[in-house]
């Protein structure tokens, strides 16, 4: 019995949609087909002709998004949206029209109407939305999520997060004409770098009541976006939070603390470090002592070793979420995408107005 494949198109031919391509025809997603791809720039015709899937069946090549959306309408399912983000919410609102699922590369589009305006438009056609926020699957952050899931940490109360992972040069920021700038690209670290960063951050903690951003834009070049953001976070809970970004600095860190009523997580790259305590609440209000006396600790490490990015299984629960029409096996929802954008236009409005 043939199995059933969900047959996509691809928007976007840049490094990113390469991959995508390049994953998808190899055999790598098992229910996902490339049935089509758009390029618009002739030198990439030939890279084009190559995208042979395993059935044999070469990807068919439309020269622009408006011709695969006029005249291809039967040859794929769903779109797999690569491009600058600019560009995401038009593209978004014509495959929905066209009965098609979609599923978005980060940021979900360049401002929040634009996010809400896929979303509706997403909701009104009933077809599968969904984002590539791919970090979600890893370990790590699988781990941590189903610790604070589980209450095993108890309540949380204070969260620091701190990445200069990302550091981009001069050459990278003028790679591209919207590159770092509001009018390309809608800000700088914040929407483009730190929208993963952003998303992890809230798929754990979820969205804060309250945050006061202090972002230097252009610390590191003669621009006018950031290139470093630090925002502070109040919740309803009473936790608090901290979330440093960077793109300038020269030593890589990929750092985050989490402070618990039970146990306390201090995540460093790959490394996570584990410690569990009695209910410190419980310990302040009833031991008869001035600290930590009678507090009795136990460590655990965690290293995890650093693996291929997990695209092809992001694709795979995207490509089952669509042929089963159940978007409860998306990796991120589309309507997820909101989330993100929504802490970085709260840190450039407060960065901008002190408040």
């Amino acid at each position: 019995m043939q199995k059933e494949l969900l047959k996509v198109a691809l928007i976007g031919v840049g490094s990113v949609g390469k991959k995508y391509a390049r994953m998808i025809t190899a055999g790598e997603v098992p229910n996902m087909k490339l049935s089509a791809v758009v390029i618009r720039r002739d030198e990439l015709i030939e890279w084009g002709e190559s995208l042979v899937n395993t059935d044999g069946d070469n990807a068919r090549i439309f020269r622009s998004a408006e011709e695969l959306f006029e005249t291809g309408e039967s040859c794929y399912d769903a779109v797999i949206i690569a491009t600058p983000h600019k560009t995401h919410k038009e593209l978004a609102l014509k495959a929905f029209a066209k009965g098609k699922a979609v599923l978005c590369d980060k940021p979900a589009a360049a401002d929040i109407g634009e996010a809400l305006a896929m979303q509706k438009a997403a909701s009104e056609s009933g077809r599968i939305y969904g984002m590539i926020f791919h970090q979600r699957l890893y370990p790590k952050y699988i781990r941590i999520k189903q610790m604070i899931d589980n209450g095993e940490l108890g309540d949380i109360k204070r969260v620091c997060l701190i990445n200069s992972r990302y550091l981009r040069t001069s050459y990278y920021h003028k790679s591209g004409s919207w590159r770092s700038s509001f009018a390309g690209e809608g800000g700088g670290a914040l929407i483009n770098q730190g929208q993963h960063i952003l998303d992890i951050f809230q798929y754990l903690f979820g969205m804060p009541q309250r945050l006061f951003a202090v972002i230097p834009f252009g610390k590191y070049n003669p621009f006018a976006v950031d290139d470093e953001d630090t925002i502070v976070m109040e919740y309803d809970t009473g936790m608090t939070a901290s979330f440093i970004l960077t793109t300038g600095e020269a030593c890589c860190e990929e750092r985050m603390e989490i402070i618990g009523t039970k146990a306390r997580l201090l995540l460093e790259d790959n490394t996570l470090s584990i410690t569990r305590f009695d209910d410190i609440e419980k310990y302040i209000k009833t031991e008869d002592v001035n600290s930590r006396e009678h507090l009795h600790f136990t460590e655990e490490k965690i290293m995890y070793e650093k693996s291929a990015e997990p695209y092809t299984q992001l694709l795979e629960k995207f490509a089952q979420a669509a042929l089963k029409h159940d978007e409860g096996c998306l990796v991120a929802k589309g309507a997820e995408g909101l989330h993100s954008l929504m802490l970085c236009a709260g840190a450039y409005y407060s960065a901008c107005k002190g408040i």
